[in-house]
């Protein structure tokens, strides 16, 4: 394509709020290369997505950089090495309503999180919207700081067994 000017301030982007959607499951049931519909409309599965605190939910996935050094070259070259995906600890508001995360989370152990971005928090989960699946295992609950300016937080670790590619949710 040939050099053009740009005629705007950057490219239009989708705003994070009310656009993210987290579901939580129980288990390691789901596909993570084929999650469907169904499954996210299941008795077992629940929309956690507005339990977290800003800064609650906090999914990276850095990967290594390696230094690749040749004999009498006069600069180091690069490469790219593994990524480690990190859910950081869950940060999440206390309560004892059903289906929010400081219920449906309580008992900690293996726990699998799909993240849908860019679409309407307020849009039921449809066949060919992007996904990830994103496999855990939870520790204990532990109550969150209290600064008295907001309200009771529960803070959950977590210990990433598998991080998900996007893909499209099947029927």
């Amino acid at each position: 394509m040939a050099d053009q000017i740009e005629l705007f301030s950057g490219p239009s982007a989708v705003d994070q709020t009310g656009n993210l959607t987290i579901w939580a499951i129980p288990g390691n049931t789901i596909s993570q290369s084929s999650p469907s519909t169904a499954a996210l409309g299941g008795a077992t599965c629940f929309r956690v997505t507005y339990s977290f605190t800003s800064g609650g939910w906090a999914l990276t996935a850095p990967q290594e950089k390696l230094t690749d050094e040749r004999l009498t070259s006069t600069q180091a070259r690069e490469s790219l090495g593994k990524i480690t995906p990190a859910l950081g600890d869950l940060t999440y508001v206390d309560s004892t309503v059903a289906g929010s995360a400081a219920v449906v989370l309580a008992a900690g152990g293996i726990f699998q999180f799909i993240e849908r971005r860019n679409v309407a928090q307020t849009s039921l989960a449809a066949a060919a919207q992007k996904v990830r699946v994103i496999n855990v295992n939870l520790g204990a609950q532990a109550p969150g700081p209290t600064d008295g300016t907001g309200k009771f937080t529960i803070t959950q670790v977590v210990a990433m067994e598998s991080l998900g590619a996007i893909v499209a949710l099947a029927v």
